[in-house]
């Protein structure tokens, strides 16, 4: 029976199944690479990520312990992305600066807008805003940085509607340039009475065609 029980045994140790495991095992084990003069100890992918000593384990434990401001590299891989990734509505930007067609004051300061407005996007001036991540997002880098991009686009008080309708019913009397904020053309168009009629005309004619707009260089306001 002893002879019997040894020869099974040998059987099952030297088995397709047994050598698997014996494969695997070998696998997982530290391998030894020798380059040159250093000796270098080689853990399999698998090992690694098993025990917690990939890199998405160190680096996402770092950028999550210090909210993105420790000395560790960024990890594309990890939980947290760099902020200046963020969308706007995680950001609170600030608005563009006017340095009202001063380009040594834009060079200067490396941000901000020469001039305002523009119906279409060749004609919209783009610049630099400071924007600052919201204190309960959580993001890897500065916080606060500059994003470029930027139209220099702002509304103020003026609506196209209002302000055509004035313009065909009080035109005569410079209603529509008051409201535009073009004071000396406004009392000019006064005091002859629109023209005598012809620069009122011209008026609601340049209004429909879009080349009539508020002085301080902002857009018509659609919100009513």
């Amino acid at each position: 029976m002893r002879i019997f029980y040894g020869i099974l045994a040998f059987l099952v140790a030297s088995g397709p199944g047994a050598q698997a495991i014996q494969a695997r095992s070998d696998k997982e084990q530290p391998q030894t690479v020798v380059s040159g003069t250093a000796v270098q100890s080689v853990v399999p992918v698998q090992a690694q990520l098993g025990s917690g000593m990939g890199p998405s384990s160190s680096s996402s434990s770092a950028s999550s312990s210090s909210g993105g401001a420790g000395n560790s590299a960024f990890y594309p891989l990890g939980p947290n992305v760099m902020c200046s990734f963020l969308p706007r509505d995680f950001l609170d930007c600030k608005e563009p600066v006017d340095h009202r067609e001063n380009a040594t004051a834009q060079q200067e300061k490396k941000y901000g807008c020469l001039k305002f407005g523009g119906s279409t996007y060749e004609e919209v001036e783009h610049a630099m805003v400071w924007c600052t991540v919201f204190a309960d997002i959580e993001c890897y880098g500065n916080r606060t940085f500059l994003r470029a991009g930027v139209p220099c686009v702002r509304y103020t008080d003026h609506y196209f509607v209002t302000t055509l309708i004035y313009s065909m019913l009080l035109g005569f009397l410079g209603m529509d340039r008051f409201c535009l904020g073009q004071t000396g053309t406004a009392v000019g168009k006064l005091l002859t009475m629109g023209g005598v009629g012809v620069w009122w005309i011209i008026d609601v004619i340049l209004l429909i065609t879009n080349n009539l707009l508020p002085e301080d260089g902002s857009n018509w306001n659609p919100y009513v």
